[in-house]
């Protein structure tokens, strides 16, 4: 990782690695196949908010299209 720019998304990403690998080794992702997409995508944006507060947390669209 030394070659890796570290920038606030690289390290989220990473932490985010590291959270799949505590909570991967847990039964519910372990049981389930693994983790889906919206447990990767959720969890990488928990991420990126923990290494940059300044991003606003998304709001529910319901559905529908956010523009």
């Amino acid at each position: 990782m030394a070659d890796t720019p570290q920038t606030p998304e690289a390290v989220a990403y990473q932490l985010m690695r590291d959270v799949l690998a505590i909570e991967g080794a847990s039964s519910a992702l372990r049981d389930s196949g693994g983790p889906d997409r919206s447990w990767l995508l959720t969890t990488y944006s928990e991420c990126l908010r923990t290494v940059r507060p300044d991003i606003p947390k998304a709001g529910p669209t319901h559905g529908r299209s956010a523009f």
